[in-house]
């Protein structure tokens, strides 16, 4: 799991040394069921300045203490949070069954007020994060994926955001495979 978050840092994956701009998405995590980590939302800004920028932004009441002793990853709130995770991903079971969810949240004042186009760099930012998560999953024998449909006026509610300084992007789910006898399975090119 903390190669998994390693992978989502500047420098932690090959993708990143592509990557021409800032860090400005930072992953918000659910975690239900990783081994070490007490089940909680988490926060794992990209940048010293975001830490400082989410702290200020949250509500007081969330600890930020520092869960990890290698990586920028803070507990906010210890607490189960399936159902939430589950109810924010438009009552997706995925985001409640798996290891974790992931909520990315986009620094979205600055960097519209600065350049309108700049909200496609914040998804393809995001879409990046998860195709880091995705194939750090799938080499530890996990597995990832997006989750295109949530309710950002709620996520922004439970991480007590007022405002557009920030923006949820995207949603994304991870824990272990188990085969859904619905799907069918072929080869790419039979």
């Amino acid at each position: 799991f903390r190669r998994l978050l390693a992978a989502l840092l500047p420098g932690g994956a090959p993708v990143w040394r592509l990557w021409p701009h800032a860090p400005r998405v930072h992953p918000i995590l659910m975690a239900h069921r990783v081994e070490g980590l007490k089940p909680g939302l988490y926060a794992l800004p990209r940048t010293d300045a975001a830490l400082a920028d989410l702290r200020q932004a949250m509500p007081e009441m969330f600890a930020w203490t520092p869960a990890d002793p290698e990586l920028p990853l803070h507990l906010l709130l210890a607490a189960k949070a399936e159902r939430t995770a589950r109810t924010l991903s438009c009552h997706q079971d995925i985001a409640s069954h798996g290891a974790a969810a992931f909520i990315f949240l986009a620094e979205f004042e600055a960097p519209i007020r600065e350049n309108p186009a700049a909200w496609r760099h914040l998804h393809w930012e995001a879409g990046m994060l998860g195709h880091c998560l995705s194939l750090e999953a799938e080499a530890a024998g996990w597995r990832g994926t997006g989750i295109g449909c949530f309710f950002d006026d709620a996520v922004h509610e439970v991480l007590g955001l007022g405002d557009t300084r920030y923006q949820v992007v995207y949603h994304f789910a991870l824990g272990i495979p188990i085969d859904d006898p619905r799907l069918l399975s072929l080869p790419a090119y039979p």
